[in-house]
């Protein structure tokens, strides 16, 4: 009987055109996002290492010249020279367009030496000059990957593989929760409009509930593979697929790593499906205390903007901290962990949260109906 419940709410589902339409709105996403996006200046290799260049040359000018005959000003001074040893030899791999393995070891060494120069301490370097150290080590984990798997450089920011990490990551967060909610908010109307025709399936709560949050998820997972996946071929048209094994940085253990292109995007897509099922319960959970659709989205939409909105106030509760996890792109990109400044906030914690949330919510689920169960009977023998 659950399978012909399931056919049932599965025909529902294909005839409901507000999903449909939010549906084609998501695939629509990638490549209108693409149009602002390809307009935005990002710089390439040459280009940044020219602008480096000019940087050093700057720096130069400033170092004052009455350091320079001190101990501490001498090494700063031969550490800075040997940085613009460095990018000069990486400027003049990139315009040969070949021995990138020199390229890649000019950048490990540029990289070590700005480390070198924080112990330093910067002395007699403007603040504005100075490169943070967490942007040595991202450049040091790009370099490294490319050394370890012998990648070649991919100098076109806008090809489909690059692409598709900053597309997932602009609809990570609250546009994603937003899709999910709105395509989940049907999921009850039916049993509350036509209790008749739905009653007269002999299943429980838990598996009707089962069976629309399962299909639902199905129907998310699907506008989002199809939007990738078109997404993915319309810019590839308009420029190349790229490589998607070439690095993409994620945050963990309060560092970066770098992981292959398809890697992060499989990472992105099981996050988004954890995500996506941890919202359809939770929806279900407030809308059968609610029995109202709108003030369900209400509720939930205030439930996972508190981190923030609790934020703006200068308040700390670490224990609203797991909520950020449903902002995974935030989450892999390092930027939740420096905004709360929470290192749990990384990769390593996210999928074991993200499980333990959807643990939670189908338990409070299962223990209310279980409750409002036990009572009933209570009543019953009364």
């Amino acid at each position: 009987m659950f399978w012909k419940y399931l056919l049932f709410e599965t025909k529902l589902l294909l005839h409901n055109r507000k999903n449909w339409l939010l549906g084609i709105g998501l695939i629509l996403f990638f490549p209108l996002y693409y149009t602002q996006y390809s307009q935005l200046d990002i710089k390439d290799m040459q280009r940044l290492k020219n602008e480096e260049a000019e940087h050093m040359f700057t720096v130069f000018n400033a170092f004052p010249e009455d350091l320079r005959e001190t101990a501490e000003g001498e090494a700063t001074y031969n550490n800075l020279t040997q940085q613009s040893s460095s990018i000069n030899m990486q400027r003049f791999y990139l315009w040969k367009k070949e021995d990138y393995d020199k390229y890649i070891e000019e950048g490990l060494k540029l990289n070590e030496l700005r480390l070198e120069l924080h112990e330093l301490g910067n002395k007699g370097i403007h603040p504005n000059y100075v490169i943070p150290k967490d942007e040595i080590q991202k450049d040091m984990a790009i370099l490294r990957y490319y050394k370890v798997h012998k990648l070649p450089l991919v100098p076109d920011p806008f090809v489909a593989s690059n692409y598709l990490p900053v597309a997932l990551n602009m609809l990570s967060g609250l546009l994603f929760c937003l899709f999910v909610l709105i395509i989940g908010s049907s999921m009850l109307v039916n049993d509350q409009q036509h209790q008749s025709v739905v009653g007269g399936f002999p299943i429980s709560f838990m598996q009707k509930v089962s069976g629309k949050v399962a299909i639902h998820l199905v129907q998310v997972l699907l506008f989002l593979v199809l939007a990738v996946l078109i997404g993915g071929y319309y810019i590839a048209q308009k420029t190349e697929w790229g490589n998607f094994i070439t690095p993409v940085l994620i945050y963990q253990d309060m560092d970066f790593v770098a992981v292959s292109t398809i890697r992060y995007l499989t990472y992105m897509f099981i996050a988004f499906a954890l995500i996506a099922l941890f919202l359809l319960l939770v929806f279900v959970l407030i809308n059968v205390m609610t029995k109202n659709l709108y003030a369900t989205i209400l509720t939930m939409i205030v439930i996972l903007l508190l981190p923030d909105l609790i934020s703006v106030t200068g308040a700390t509760f670490n224990w609203l901290y797991p909520l950020k996890f449903i902002d995974i792109g935030s989450v892999l990109n390092g930027e939740a962990a420096a905004e709360f400044g929470n290192e749990k906030l990384d990769f390593k914690h996210s999928y074991s949260w993200l499980v333990g949330l959807n643990l939670l919510a189908a338990a409070i689920l299962y223990g209310r109906n279980k409750l409002l169960y036990i009572r009933k009977g209570e009543v019953a023998t009364n």
